[in-house]
């Protein structure tokens, strides 16, 4: 079993061997091999208490024997999710870790020393998720490095890029910069969104200038920084949650920001739309952890 340490920028996939965890690894591969770094890939035995019976043999297992079998299927599924990225990204070095924990939390504390952390989701829907808990929902909160979380997505349809919503606020400029890099590695164009709920798309003109100047001062320095990316910029009126969920049927990546409020738990403090998206975007939602601004 590995120990838990992996190289600082590494990026980091969860993988558990089924369908929507091959899109994520497909996803985490490719980003290390564009910024040229280490793949760690990752399978986190959850624990077994007492006894359990075996499907198999039809009786009484101890747990001893559970917990071999257990290991010995983590290191076949990491030797599968090995084999998948040498034989599509052969250039990417890639280390193998099997960790016993809970993926949240192991993933989590990976995340300290992440470039970024890449996990699948299959979705449950807003509703399910609250009552059951997500894996993705509650890395996106907690993780100090941005999540992606590889939503399913019909790989044949005509997409256009790169999607981020700011709120033009002093704190979104990790999440801008972190689109605009996407953008640019992948050959991408981008679009930056800013919708105000309650906002309306036929008030006067000079209010819509007063957004647009906004907007021109969150991605200031951005296309010089980036000058290969073909971005724009849109108004939205209403809230950002359905505009992005709604353009993420056409979209490669959707990217949102969120800042954790002193006091909040961790399920509460995400934010007002990064749940959704996480669980009902039609693409990968990239979550960026946004550091405040003094």
């Amino acid at each position: 079993m590995s120990n838990q340490t992996i190289p600082p920028g590494t990026v980091v996939v969860g993988y558990s061997g089924e369908r929507d965890a091959e899109h994520a690894l497909t996803w985490a591969a490719e980003k290390a091999a564009l910024e040229n770094r280490t793949l760690s890939l990752v399978h986190v035995m959850e624990p077994i208490g007492g006894f359990a019976t075996s499907s198999l043999a039809g009786a009484y297992m101890a747990l001893e024997d559970i917990d071999d079998a257990v290991e010995q299927g983590g290191r076949e599924i990491l030797a599968r999710g090995a084999d998948l990225v040498a034989e599509r990204f052969p250039d990417v070095d890639v280390e193998l870790h099997l960790l016993a924990g809970t993926p949240e939390h192991v993933l989590r504390d990976l995340g300290v020393q992440a470039a970024c952390l890449v996990v699948g989701s299959r979705g449950r829907g807003r509703f399910a998720s609250a009552l059951l808990g997500s894996v993705s929902v509650t890395l996106a909160n907690t993780a100090v490095c941005p999540v992606v979380v590889v939503r399913p997505f019909h790989h044949g349809k005509v997409r256009n890029g790169v999607l981020v919503g700011t709120d033009c606020g002093r704190n979104t400029r990790s999440t801008l910069e972190f689109a605009y890099r996407e953008a640019s590695e992948r050959g991408l164009p981008l679009t930056v969104l800013h919708s105000v709920p309650g906002f309306d798309l036929d008030s006067p003109e000079t209010d819509h200038e007063q957004r647009r100047r906004n907007l021109a001062e969150a991605v200031a320095g951005l296309a010089e920084k980036f000058p290969d990316v073909r971005a724009r910029t849109a108004l939205g009126s209403g809230s950002p949650e359905k505009w992005l969920v709604s353009q993420s049927e056409a979209m490669d990546l959707v990217v949102v920001g969120h800042h954790r409020p002193a006091g909040l738990s961790d399920r509460l403090a995400l934010g007002s739309y990064a749940p959704m998206l996480v669980e009902q975007a039609a693409c990968p939602v990239a979550v960026v952890n946004e550091v405040p601004v003094a």
